[in-house]
C-alpha cells in the first residue's frame, strides 16, 4: 500500500500538470450571495438525472439494435436480463423527471431574474438545451420499435416535413427515405446516442461555467439594469426584494440540499424503475391499428395541432414553439427595459401563462381522449397486444423473420380480426352477456364456444337450437330442410314416456360429451380425461342409427367413424378438430359436410394454395380456426 508522502507526491505532481487543487478550491469556496436555498437545488438535481439518463444509456447500447425488425427484439433482450429491466425503468423514468425537473429549473431561472447581466449567455445556453431534450425525446422513444414508437415518428416526419422551406431536409434527416423503415432507425438512434448528447453536453458544460464564473445572483443595481455588467462589484453581493444578506459558501449547506433533493427525485425514479418498469408496447406491424399519441410533455403540442389543418398546421408544431424560445432567449433584454416592480410582474405572469397554457391544452388532450370510446379500446386492446407479444417471446423466443410474427402468427391476436372481417357477415362470436364480435346481418350461427360442451348441449336443446345462437336466422329454420335436424331436436328427441325421459335426459348428455370430446379442445382437456367413461358410451350412442325407448343414434343421418354414410348431415367424425373446421371452412360444401343442403356458406378456399378464387390464404384460415378452438399458446 503507498505511504502518505507517495500520495503527497502524486498529487503534487497531479496539480502540477492539471490545476485540480485550483479548480477544486474554486468549487469549495462559491459564494452564495443570497445564502442556501431549497430551490437552487434544482439545477444540480437536473444534471444528476443528466448523469443518470448518459450513464443507463451507455448501459442499454450494449444489447440494442437500431433497427425496425430487430429493435423490439433487443429491447426484450435487455427486458430479459438480470436487472436489465431495472436499468432500463431508470432510463426511462429519469428522463421524464429530467423534463420535469428541467421545466421547474427554468421557471425558477425567469422567477429570480437568473438570465440578468452578466448571465446572459447562461441563459441562452440553458434555453438552447430545451429543443435537445425535446429532440432527444423525439428520437427516443422509437427505438424501441413497437407499434407505438413507430406510429409517433411517422406523424412527428410528417410534422416535419411540413415545415416550410426546411421541411423535406428535416424528415429526410429522422425517416431517411420515403417510408419509416430501418434507416430511420439508424438516423434516430445516431442522433439521440451521439448528436444531441455531444451538443447538449457543451452547452451544459457552457452554461456551468458562466454560472460558476457569475455567481448564482447579480447584485441590485445590474438587476435592475442600472450598471453595465463590466462594473459588477467584485463581491457580488445582492439586496433581494429589500432583505440584505451576508454571502455564504456554496458547500456544505447548498450541497447538502442539492444531495437530498436529488436522493429523493432518484429514490423516487427507482421505485418506479423497480416496481413498474419501462412500458414496451406491442412489436411494429402495419397490418395492426395504431392511433398514435405523443408522450405527456408534448401533449400540449398535439392538442394544439387540432386547432390548425393542412400547411397551417406548422404554426402549431413549428412556428409557435420557435417564437416561444426565441422570446425565451430575448428575456434579458426585454427586462431590462421595465422597471423593478413591473419586471416582478412580467416575469410571473410570463411563467404562470406559459405553465397555465400548457397545462390546460395537455388537460383538454388528456379529456378529449377520455371522452373517445373508440380510443379506450384501442388503449385496452394495445395493452392486450403488449402484453400477448411479450408473453409469446418468452415462450417461444423471438421468430428468425421478426418480432412482428408474434402476433401475425398468434390465433388469439390475429383471430378476431380475421373472424370480423370474413365471417362477422353472417356469424356472431358473442358470450352469454353479449360482449365481442356481432354479426353485421345475422344468418348463421353464434361460434362463440363452437363444439364446447355448452355449444352442443344447446345445438340438442329443443328451446335453443332454433333461437338466435343456432338457426333462427338460417335457412334451415324452414320445415323439411337440413334433413329434419331442427324438427327432430324440438319434436322427437325428448319424446318418450315419463318413465324414459330420463334415461333419454342423460344419453344426450352423454352424446354432448362424446360430440365435444371429437373437437380435443384445449380448454376442456382435462374434463375429457375425467369423463373417458362417459365419453366412450356417448361414443357408442353417436353410433348407433336407430330411436327406440332404450337407446338413440345419430348415424341414420350422419356419418361416425365406421358407422353411417355421407349425404343427409355433416361427417361427424373428428368433428371441431382443427382438420375437420379447417376443411368445413375451405369447402362447406363438399359432400362430407352440408354438401346440396349448404344454406349460402361460401367456400373460403376451394383451390389450391394462391388461387384467386380463395379469399383466404391456408394460414389466414388455420388462424381463424385455432381462435375458434381456444387453441394458442398459453401458459
Amino acid at each position: 500500500m503507498p505511504s502518505s508522502d507517495a500520495l503527497t507526491r502524486f498529487a503534487d505532481w497531479f496539480d502540477s500538470r492539471t490545476g485540480y487543487r485550483a479548480a477544486r478550491a474554486t468549487l469549495r469556496e462559491r459564494l452564495l450571495p443570497q445564502g442556501p436555498r431549497w430551490m437552487y437545488a434544482t439545477g444540480a438535481c437536473s444534471l444528476g438525472l443528466f448523469i443518470v439518463v448518459a450513464a443507463t444509456g451507455l448501459l442499454l447500447m450494449a444489447n440494442y439494435s437500431p433497427a425496425s425488425d430487430h429493435g423490439w427484439s433487443s429491447v426484450f433482450l435487455i427486458e430479459s436480463t438480470p436487472g436489465g429491466a431495472f436499468v432500463r425503468g431508470l432510463h426511462y423514468y429519469a428522463s421524464h423527471a429530467l423534463v420535469i425537473l428541467f421545466a421547474i429549473h427554468l421557471a425558477r431561472a425567469i422567477l429570480t431574474a437568473s438570465y440578468r447581466a452578466p448571465r446572459e449567455l447562461a441563459w441562452i445556453a440553458g434555453v438552447l438545451l430545451l429543443p435537445l431534450l425535446a429532440g432527444a425525446a423525439v428520437t427516443g422513444n422509437p427505438l424501441s420499435a413497437s407499434n407505438k414508437s413507430l406510429g409517433q415518428i411517422e406523424i412527428e416526419s410528417h410534422i416535419a416535413g411540413n415545415m416550410p422551406v426546411v421541411g423535406s431536409i428535416a424528415r429526410g434527416v429522422l425517416v431517411g427515405g420515403n417510408d419509416v423503415g430501418n434507416l430511420t432507425m439508424t438516423r434516430l438512434y445516431t442522433l439521440h446516442v451521439a448528436i444531441l448528447p455531444m451538443l447538449a453536453g457543451l452547452l451544459l458544460v457552457f452554461h456551468i461555467y458562466q454560472q460558476l464564473r457569475w455567481g448564482t445572483v447579480t447584485s441590485p443595481t445590474i438587476s435592475a439594469g442600472a450598471v453595465p455588467a463590466t462594473q459588477m462589484p467584485e463581491t457580488r453581493l445582492v439586496a433581494t426584494y429589500g432583505r440584505e444578506t451576508e454571502p455564504h459558501v456554496y458547500r456544505p449547506d447548498q450541497s447538502a440540499r442539492n444531495a437530498l433533493v436529488f436522493g429523493v427525485v432518484f429514490g423516487a425514479v427507482a421505485f418506479l424503475a423497480w416496481r413498474y418498469g419501462a412500458p414496451l408496447d406491442a412489436p411494429a406491424d402495419p397490418t395492426l391499428e395504431e392511433m398514435p399519441r405523443p408522450e405527456w410533455y408534448f401533449r400540449s403540442l398535439f392538442e394544439l395541432r387540432s386547432y390548425f389543418s393542412g400547411d397551417a398546421e406548422f404554426v402549431a408544431t413549428g412556428l409557435l414553439p420557435v417564437l416561444f424560445l426565441v422570446f425565451l432567449a430575448a428575456l434579458p433584454w426585454l427586462d431590462r427595459r421595465l422597471p423593478r416592480f413591473a419586471s416582478h410582474v412580467f416575469r410571473y405572469a410570463v411563467v404562470i401563462l406559459a405553465a397555465s397554457g400548457w397545462a390546460a391544452l395537455t388537460a383538454i388532450s388528456f379529456a378529449r381522449d377520455r371522452e373517445d370510446p373508440m380510443y379506450q379500446k384501442y388503449v385496452v386492446e394495445a395493452a392486450e397486444r403488449a402484453d400477448r407479444a411479450k408473453l409469446l417471446a418468452s415462450m417461444k423466443s423471438v421468430p428468425t423473420e421478426g418480432p412482428a410474427a408474434l402476433l401475425r402468427n398468434d390465433p388469439l391476436t390475429q383471430g378476431p380480426m380475421l373472424f370480423a372481417r370474413h365471417c362477422a357477415n353472417c356469424h356472431p362470436h358473442l358470450d352469454a352477456d353479449g360482449n365481442g364480435i356481432a354479426a353485421k346481418t345475422p344468418a348463421a350461427p353464434n361460434l362463440y364456444g363452437f363444439a364446447s360442451r355448452d355449444w352442443i348441449a344447446g345445438l340438442l336443446d329443443p328451446e335453443r337450437i332454433a333461437g338466435p345462437d343456432y338457426y333462427e336466422h338460417t335457412a334451415f329454420i324452414k320445415e323439411g330442410t337440413s334433413g329434419g335436424m331442427i324438427d327432430y331436436v324440438r319434436d322427437e328427441l325428448f319424446a318418450v314416456e315419463d318413465d324414459a325421459l330420463d334415461e333419454r335426459k342423460a344419453e344426450v348428455h352423454k352424446i354432448v360429451l362424446a360430440l365435444s370430446a371429437e373437437a380435443m379442445l384445449p380448454g376442456q382437456a382435462a374434463a375429457d380425461k375425467q369423463d373417458a367413461a362417459a365419453i366412450a358410451e356417448g361414443r357408442e350412442l353417436i353410433a348407433r342409427d336407430m330411436l327406440s325407448d332404450e337407446a338413440m343414434g345419430c348415424a341414420g343421418c350422419h356419418k361416425f367413424g365406421e358407422a353411417g354414410s355421407l349425404g343427409a348431415g355433416p361427417d361427424l367424425t373428428g368433428y371441431g378438430t382443427r382438420n375437420w373446421l379447417a376443411e368445413f371452412v375451405s369447402n362447406p360444401s363438399h359432400e362430407r359436410f352440408y354438401g346440396e343442403n349448404n344454406d349460402g356458406m361460401p367456400a373460403f378456399l376451394p383451390a389450391e394454395q394462391g388461387s384467386s378464387q380463395n379469399m383466404l390464404s391456408h394460414a389466414d384460415l388455420l388462424l381463424i380456426v385455432d381462435w375458434l378452438r381456444g387453441d394458442w399458446p398459453r401458459r
